[in-house]
């Protein structure tokens, strides 16, 4: 009899440790579904940085032609007024 209600006992317990065990799975699971979902915002985040900073180099690049273009222009006026 005392094999039985320990058998019991320990059957009820394991039931118990299972059942805690499946809801902390189906609660990493949900935590992993949120890391996914912000790893994937992060992601773009980053990727329009990038194109953002693309841009901004892009532009200073056309202006420092255009400053260069100029700058030459001032030069050659510079030079033929001095002639």
């Amino acid at each position: 009899m005392a094999d039985e209600i320990t058998n019991k006992v320990l059957l009820e317990h394991m039931q118990s440790m299972k059942h805690e065990l499946q809801q902390q799975i189906t609660g990493f699971g949900m935590r992993m579904e949120r890391v996914e979902v912000n790893l994937k915002q992060l992601s773009q985040q980053v990727e329009d940085g990038f194109e953002e900073a693309r841009q901004h180099r892009q532009a200073l690049q056309e202006d420092l032609e255009a400053t260069i273009s100029m700058q030459a222009k001032h030069q050659q006026k510079l030079a033929k007024i001095s002639v």
